[in-house]
C-alpha cells in the first residue's frame, strides 16, 4: 500500500519557523513533514489536509499580523491634563518662594533643612524633603527650574497633575535617603531639587518600560531602548565636569527611585480600576502640602 501523497503547505528561511508552523498542523491532529529543499524549509502535509491546514495557516499569520502590529503600534500621547500648565507655573513659584526665603534667612536656615546623612540616618527624615526646597545659587534654581519644568511636562498627560508632582517630590526624597545611606555617616551634605528632578526622568523611563511589557514586549532589546535613553540624558545633565560641586550619586539614587515609581505607577495604570479625579486631586495637595509640612517640623525640632 502506498502512502498518501503529500503537498508542500509553506516554505520557510529557518527550520524554526517551519516548526511553530508545524504546531498549528499538530493542533488539528494531523502529521506533517518538515524538509529542507534548496535552502528552504518546506511544511508538507497530507495532500487530502491540504485545504483545511492551508485555510488555519491563513488565520493563524493574520493573527500574527494583526498581534506584530498592536504590540508595534505607537501609543497616542494624550493631551496635557487639565491644570497641567498652571501646576508648571506653581512648580516654579514654590521653588522661587523657598529660595527667597532662604536668601532673606540666615546661613543656618539651609544647615537646618540640607540633606546631610549622618542628621538623616539619625531620624531628621524630613530633610530628604526640605534638601530639595533649598538651592546653592540662582544658576541652580533656574537649572533645575528648566529641567524639571520639562520632565514634568513629559509627565503630565501619562501620570496627571498629582501623579507627576507626588512622583516627583516622591522620587526626590527616597533619592535622598538612599543617598544617605550609601554615605552612612561620613557628613556628606547636598541640597537642590535635581535629585527630584532626575526623579522625574526616572519616573518617564519606568513608565516606559511599564508600558511595554503592558503591551508583553519583553524582548531585551526594545525594553533597553528608554533605558539607555534615560541614562543618555543622565550622562549629558546629570555627571557634570571633573571637580564640580554637583551631587552625582544623589541624581543617579533619584533616577533609580524614580524607575522604581515609574514602572510602580505604569502598573497601577494597567489595572481595571482607574484612579479618579479627586484622587489626582488629592495627590496634587499632598505634593503641594508636604514640603511646608517638613519645614515645620524641621523648625519645630530645631
Amino acid at each position: 500500500m502506498f502512502p498518501p501523497p503529500r503537498i508542500s503547505v509553506g516554505h520557510y528561511l529557518r527550520r524554526n519557523q517551519a516548526e511553530e508552523r508545524a504546531l498549528v498542523v499538530l493542533a488539528l491532529g494531523l502529521p506533517y513533514w518538515i524538509a529542507e529543499e534548496e535552502g528552504l524549509y518546506h511544511l508538507f502535509v497530507e495532500e487530502t489536509h491540504a485545504p483545511r491546514v492551508a485555510a488555519e495557516l491563513a488565520s493563524y499569520e493574520a493573527e500574527r499580523r494583526d498581534l506584530h502590529r498592536e504590540r508595534h503600534k505607537r501609543l497616542p500621547t494624550p493631551p496635557l491634563p487639565k491644570g497641567g500648565v498652571i501646576s508648571l507655573v506653581v512648580y516654579g513659584w514654590v521653588l522661587a518662594i523657598f529660595f527667597m526665603i532662604q536668601q532673606a534667612a540666615d546661613p543656618g536656615w539651609s544647615r537646618l533643612g540640607s540633606a546631610r546623612s549622618s542628621s538623616i540616618l539619625a531620624g531628621e527624615w524630613w530633610r530628604t524633603v526640605t534638601a530639595l526646597t533649598l538651592h546653592g545659587s540662582l544658576e541652580h534654581l533656574l537649572a533645575n527650574l528648566v529641567v524639571g519644568a520639562i520632565f514634568a511636562a513629559a509627565l503630565l498627560p501619562w501620570l496627571g497633575v498629582g501623579g507627576t508632582w507626588l512622583g516627583f517630590l516622591a522620587s526626590g526624597a527616597l533619592g535622598n535617603a538612599i543617598n544617605a545611606w550609601v554615605y552612612g555617616g561620613s557628613g556628606h551634605d547636598s541640597i537642590g531639587a535635581s535629585t527630584a528632578v532626575f526623579g522625574a526622568l526616572g519616573l518617564l523611563v519606568g513608565w516606559q518600560v511599564s508600558a511595554l511589557l503592558r503591551r508583553r514586549q519583553t524582548r531585551l532589546r526594545v525594553l533597553f531602548v528608554p533605558v539607555a535613553a534615560g541614562v543618555a540624558l543622565f550622562a549629558f545633565l546629570g555627571i557634570g565636569e571633573e571637580h564640580s560641586n554637583i551631587d552625582v550619586m544623589g541624581h543617579l539614587w533619584g533616577m533609580v527611585a524614580g524607575g522604581g515609581l515609574g514602572l510602580a505607577f505604569g502598573w497601577g495604570h494597567g489595572r481595571e480600576v482607574a484612579p479618579t479625579p479627586a484622587f489626582g486631586r488629592t495627590l496634587g495637595w499632598l505634593a503641594l502640602t508636604l514640603p511646608w509640612l517638613c519645614w515645620g517640623i524641621a523648625l519645630a525640632v530645631q
